[in-house]
């Protein structure tokens, strides 16, 4: 029997879906966690498990959590929101003795806490990183390359900003401009 494992597997689904993406673990000692299990195809218990294991379903993915390549791989891979969902579960349960991480999309820095990740897009990001990403003039993340540095007459006060927002403003005072009305530099 395999242990210290992570599995993840199509689960039933909620109501209007077929299936979601489900996960369990089995300890060093070979001690089945149930992390979610959802509907008819849910796995609650150790049997169902080892049937499911010696399967090896097409959709049935395992990962060694002794190794941190499996780990990194399982948060490369995942729904963001599910990767948060399951360090949440090894943070609630410390007892397992695992050093369970989720890895920044941007930078591949190590998060161990779930404070510490920001969700955006189906990227998980470090506080770090979100906030070098951030438009500060339309709070969306949109990734360093995206900011730029403007002059902030022009921008409302800001220093940087995302591109879309500094062509929005371009066009915002072309169009002003072209009214007669004012500058939006004397605003």
């Amino acid at each position: 029997m395999r242990t210290n494992i992570l599995v993840q597997y199509h689960g039933g689904g909620y109501d209007g879906c077929f299936w979601e993406w489900n996960y369990f673990y089995i300890d060093k000692q070979g001690t089945f966690h149930d992390i979610q299990s959802s509907g008819r195809a849910g796995i609650d218990n150790m049997q169902d498990a080892q049937e499911l294991i010696n399967k090896d379903e097409r959709h049935t993915y395992i990962y060694d959590m002794s190794s941190e390549q499996d780990i990194e791989t399982f948060c490369k891979e995942s729904n963001a929101v599910h990767v948060t969902g399951v360090l949440q579960w090894f943070e609630d349960n410390p007892d397992t003795g695992i050093e369970f991480f989720v890895v920044c999309s941007a930078c591949g820095c190590k998060m161990t806490d779930c404070s510490e990740i920001i969700l955006s897009d189906d990227k998980l990001l470090c506080s770090e990183c979100y906030a070098i990403g951030s438009c500060s003039c339309c709070e969306s993340y949109v990734g360093d390359i995206e900011i730029v540095k403007v002059e902030p007459d022009e921008h409302y006060g800001y220093d940087y900003i995302c591109s879309d927002c500094k062509e929005y403003h371009a066009e915002e005072r072309d169009e002003q401009n072209s009214d007669g009305n004012y500058d939006i530099a004397s605003i």
